[in-house]
């Protein structure tokens, strides 16, 4: 009789925790919900953006690491408005789009020769508005003419000129500059407040864990990606402890010296092609092609971004199976065909421990031949994770060496399973 009652209280204790971790995680969801409003709120008050203007936030959370915040990477002036910048769009062509997926918009403007404004777009999830100008006919007669009399050597002189005329008002590089100064310090000052008034919302986090805002890439949404070749991006990034938040609320801290233990970090993406880094690129798309990789496989191209004073970061996305007729599946790195989507889900959520695994011993492997890094700046693989509902697995991984660790592997300081376990490993949601 006994062994019944013990083994009643086991199960009884094990749907509690079940019960238990389900209610902290429902916790934190709504959490994050309602903490991205206030975060959104409060940068589109900054920015004076107008309020139909919607500012999406998007926010995931690692259990051990914390929560990141991704915000809009927007640009210079007033948005949206009859001048518009965009990641350096002021000097090129008529026609300019920017998206940004899942519940954002998008949105379209077009100008003639001269920089005019001639009509907007907005587009999003539940509506479609369009501004066109009152002289919207007449601008575009302007623009055709404008199109015959570029043969002209002075309309061409014009046209390269490296000011944008747009309405009555000209902005040239040093007003650009200090625009896009004043819109990074907006963000900042809105930020500072959100941590300083607003983290409390997040009372799930451990007090080793951060409070991260930072308008790099989301792996989970798409982003902004105008003339990447030669576009001089900032990376934004501040962050916070959990522990120096409930400092500041229990009154251990005043608000002076909580804002002063913010860190605001700024890396430029750095357009400079690299040898070493290229090479890189080359060997992982060899590595994770379907006849080559034992696991999951890419499609598409590798690419990095340089980042000064943090190093360089890989984006790539893995798949496991290819969908065939009549709903079956064929996995091209373990040569089966015909599987059901039950058999296809069993096979990923196998392969998956083993995919991490090889990736971070190829990192360690090839990222030891990079020499253009310096000891403290980082090499980071960011990959979105081949798709498979209710398996559990990841959404993302995201690893990360230190160029110093590198060097000590190569150079024999530390074994293989010493290097494995200095590696960084943040994984998204599960899926």
């Amino acid at each position: 009789m006994k062994k019944y009652i013990v083994t009643l209280v086991l199960a009884t204790n094990l749907l509690a925790a079940s019960f238990a971790q389900s209610s902290q995680d429902d916790r934190m969801e709504r959490d994050l919900q309602v903490a991205e409003n206030v975060l959104g709120t409060l940068i589109k008050q900054e920015k004076n953006f107008n309020s139909w203007m919607p500012v999406n936030i998007s926010s995931n959370y690692k259990e051990g690491y914390g929560v990141t915040f991704f915000i809009p990477d927007y640009s210079i002036g007033q948005f949206p408005s009859t001048a518009v910048f965009l990641n350096g769009a002021v000097n090129r062509p008529a026609r300019i789009r920017t998206h940004r997926g899942g519940d954002g918009f998008s949105y379209t403007f077009e100008r003639d020769e001269v920089g005019e404004i001639i009509s907007e777009r907005i587009e999003g999830d539940d509506d479609v508005v369009d501004i066109v100008s009152p002289k919207a006919l007449e601008a575009e007669k302007k623009a055709k003419q404008a199109e015959a009399e570029a043969k002209d050597a002075a309309r061409k002189a014009e046209k390269n000129k490296r000011d944008a005329k747009l309405g009555d008002t000209i902005y040239d590089e040093e007003e650009i500059e200090k625009a896009t100064l004043e819109l990074k310090e907006k963000t900042i000052k809105a930020s500072k407040t959100f941590l300083a008034d607003y983290a409390s919302i997040l009372s799930q986090l451990r007090d080793s864990e951060r409070i991260v805002i930072t308008n790099k890439r989301n792996d989970n949404n798409s982003y902004y990606r105008i003339w990447q070749d030669d576009a001089k991006r900032t990376y934004l990034t501040i962050e916070i402890s959990q522990a120096d938040v409930k400092q500041y609320q229990s009154g251990k801290l005043n608000r002076e010296q909580f804002i002063n233990k913010i860190k605001v970090t700024e890396s430029e993406v750095s357009n400079e092609r690299s040898q070493d880094l290229d090479l890189i690129t080359t060997i992982f798309d060899r590595l994770y092609q379907p006849d080559l990789s034992k696991t999951f496989f890419t499609e598409g191209d590798i690419y990095y971004e340089r980042l000064s004073d943090y190093g360089v970061i890989y984006y790539m996305s893995v798949f496991s199976s290819n969908q065939m007729d009549r709903g079956t599946f064929y996995m091209p790195t373990l040569k089966l065909d015909k599987l059901s989507e039950e058999e296809r889900n069993k096979k990923v959520t196998e392969l998956y421990p083993k995919f991490e695994l090889e990736l971070k011993e190829n990192i360690l492997e090839y990222g030891r031949t990079v020499k253009s890094l310096k000891p403290n700046e980082v090499l980071s693989f960011q990959v979105n994770v081949t798709k498979c509902k209710g398996c559990g697995i990841p959404s993302t991984v995201e690893i990360n060496a230190k160029a110093s660790v590198l060097t000590d592997y190569l150079m024999g300081k530390i074994d293989k399973n010493a290097a494995l376990k200095q590696l960084e490993v943040k994984k998204g949601t599960a899926q």
